[in-house]
């Protein structure tokens, strides 16, 4: 385990470019370094294989675990990445940590704040009879249209539950299919909420805590993850797979970068968080300016995203590129293979 004990802003303002004796050492096996990078708080994973790498999910390709870290697929801030090239001619990426060591977090993969409500909320039910399973909101003692923070409720199916847990208030949403097959691939669910167990048992009471929507009588229970985010590289998937974005998790017309996406391949077609695939838009039409008769263009890259949480059906996704605005429907498909392509040199730091 890392042992940081000075906090980052005031280790950064004594050590200044860098103190007498923390010199860096170089990787092993260096023929030519290109570049490097000091990895800054609020940076993350993708962002840095971006600033080396025309293709980020590449990063894989070109990444040297240190074997002197203990953890060494985890990046701090305050870390040096170097770029080099091997004797092979092959591009290559290799941390150097700061010393001495600061007690900071590692980077997280993509930005929290976006991806971290779909990592502790829920997310995808099989069908509505898991759906009907769950916990609800019976009763009240004042009842009304709707209720929102501050509200007491009675809830049936929380027998065993521990006073003080906390959960999600969810409703069940949009029916998940491709758009050409009506057969099912689950369900999303709305989370309208949290609350916390005020008493358990046969007459079981919470306290709502949030309320992002009206929550009704009838609305389910499901319990908070508390698990931190996860951290894993930009990959590309095991082996090709081609999927589509079947839903979208806010109401605008098109869907642009930094955005939450739904795609119909998840673990059975064997796709993992960190995968990155490609977005192309194939449904377009142009008409011929003669005849006046419509034809279908060929597809268009328009953009890419992250896989972050996988179900065996479905998958979240981040998109993380786009150059015009993503329609419901496009397709996503393995990025194309190749070697790692890296950034002009110009944009790194000798």
């Amino acid at each position: 385990m890392r042992k940081r004990v000075v906090p980052l802003a005031i280790a950064c303002a004594l050590l200044g470019p860098l103190a007498p004796g923390l010199a860096l050492a170089e990787p092993a096996a260096v023929s030519q370094q290109l570049g490097s990078y000091v990895v800054q708080p609020g940076d993350t994973l993708w962002g840095i294989a971006a600033h080396f790498l025309k293709n980020p999910w590449e990063w894989q390709k070109i990444w040297r675990a240190n074997p002197q870290i203990r953890n060494p697929n985890l990046i701090y801030p305050g870390d040096r990445i170097v770029l080099y090239r091997m004797p092979n001619g092959e591009p290559a990426v290799e941390v150097i940590p700061l010393q001495p060591q600061l007690q900071v977090a590692a980077i997280p993969s993509y930005h929290t704040g976006i991806i971290m409500p779909f990592l502790h909320s829920p997310a995808i039910v099989a069908n509505k009879q898991e759906y009907d399973k769950l916990p609800y909101l019976a009763a009240a003692l004042h009842e009304r249209p709707a209720y929102t923070a501050g509200d007491k409720v009675f809830v049936s199916g929380l027998d065993q539950a521990a006073v003080g847990t906390r959960y999600s208030i969810v409703r069940l949403g949009t029916e998940l299919h491709r758009l050409a097959d009506p057969k099912p691939l689950g369900y999303s669910m709305v989370n309208l909420g949290t609350a916390e167990v005020l008493r358990n048992g046969s007459e079981a009471e919470i306290r709502i805590l949030s309320a992002r929507r009206e929550i009704d009588l009838g609305d389910r229970l499901v319990p908070i993850s508390q698990s931190p985010a996860p951290h894993y590289f930009p990959s590309a998937p095991k082996r090709a797979v081609a999927a589509q974005i079947v839903a979208k998790t806010n109401n605008a017309e098109e869907l642009t970068v930094g955005q939450v996406v739904i795609l119909d391949q998840g673990a059975n077609a064997e796709l993992e968080p960190g995968n990155v695939m490609e977005i192309d838009d194939s449904a377009r039409m142009g008409k011929n300016a003669v005849t006046g008769k419509d034809f279908p263009l060929p597809p268009e890259k328009i953009g890419s995203l992250m896989i972050f949480r996988v179900f065996p059906q479905v998958s979240y996704a981040v998109i993380t590129s786009a150059t015009r605005g993503i329609p419901l429907g496009a397709n996503v498909y393995y990025p194309v293979a190749g070697p790692a392509k890296l950034q002009q040199e110009a944009q790194l730091t000798p």
